[in-house]
């Protein structure tokens, strides 16, 4: 048996609201077996509403093609709803699945007012009758190939966190991230034990070498690497005696389905906890409208409560990111 993981973020660029880490970890039979292909009877990339009819299968792809337009929210999370319901059954909310391994220390995501209490499912507008069904349809196309999904999750990193994070390592963006990204890593092969295992990870932004980092961040033997270019960095990572291989490619939430599964958990992670923050300021604020957090929208928002923290009692690093 070997395992096969992917690793992807959302919320890396937005002033506003929480940075979101997913993995999706799937056992295989067969260490060659192509997962697109063995899900594509129940989830597929791109897939279509056919004239007349609806599309039956899940969407299984980057998180922004999948959440776009009037319908992607309720795509989203058909789809996490789905997988969660084949790793977790009967585990759909939101506090239960924010606070799994690898969670964060709680009394950072706490500190907001609007995550003090993390009500509510995680999949709000996903149907409990139809994620079973599809969870099923997602087993049978799995098992078929000797497959299972294993685990699935995300870190939430909130607001106040991210900014420690950037001030231990002197507001370095890509470092914080690569950091964070590293707790989820370890949390994967922690519940791997010593099988052997593959992960995949979306590139961090132009990064493309990765084999120090690696070795001081995992506290690997050795770190064998086997390309490093724009489109991607492969490494052999000794951890213990275990070999591990792991690749960090340009897109590859397009391109391995279990970083695409990965990059759905944490959009959907990074939505509700946005849903929670909108609502929170909007029963306090009324004329204030609701940010998904990014640019000049996040600008606006920022430019609205801001004056109004010390009556809201709230420090400004529960609220804005220092980068």
């Amino acid at each position: 048996m070997a395992f096969l993981a992917g690793v992807d973020e959302a919320g890396y660029g937005p002033f506003v609201g929480p940075l979101a880490i997913g993995y999706s970890l799937f056992r295989l039979g067969d260490p060659q077996a192509d997962l697109w292909r063995l899900l594509e009877p129940a989830a597929a990339r791109k897939a279509r509403r056919k004239p007349g009819a609806a599309e039956r299968r899940l969407w299984l792809d980057d998180s922004k093609l999948v959440n776009q337009g009037p319908h992607g929210r309720a795509r989203l999370e058909r789809s996490v709803a789905a997988f969660r319901e084949l790793s977790a059954p009967g585990r759909a909310d939101l506090d239960g699945w924010i606070g799994e391994p690898p969670a964060g220390d709680p009394r950072l995501l706490r500190a907001s007012p609007w995550h003090a209490r993390l009500e509510g499912p995680l999949c709000p507008h996903a149907d409990a009758g139809r994620a079973r069904l599809d969870a099923a349809a997602l087993r049978r196309a799995l098992e078929a190939g000797g497959c299972a999904l294993h685990a699935l999750g995300a870190r939430a990193v909130p607001a106040n966190e991210w900014n420690g994070a950037l001030a231990a390592h002197g507001l370095n963006k890509g470092e914080a991230h690569f950091e964070l990204t590293m707790e989820v890593v370890r949390h994967v092969l922690r519940v791997t034990g010593s099988a052997p295992l593959r992960m995949e990870l979306d590139r961090h932004g132009g990064r493309m070498r990765y084999a120090a980092k690696l070795r001081a961040a995992l506290g690997a033997d050795g770190v064998v690497t086997h390309g490093e270019t724009e489109a991607g960095s492969a490494y052999t990572v000794t951890i213990g005696g275990r070999a591990v291989q792991m690749r960090f490619s340009e897109g590859a939430d397009g391109q391995h389905a279990p970083v695409a599964l990965a990059s759905l958990a944490a959009k959907q992670t990074r939505e509700r906890m946005m849903d929670l923050h909108n609502a929170w300021f909007g029963a306090r604020l009324p004329q204030l409208k609701p940010t998904k957090g990014y640019a000049l929208d996040a600008r606006r928002w920022l430019r609205e409560v801001e004056p109004r923290l010390a009556e809201l009692e709230l420090g400004a690093e529960l609220v804005k990111r220092d980068r």
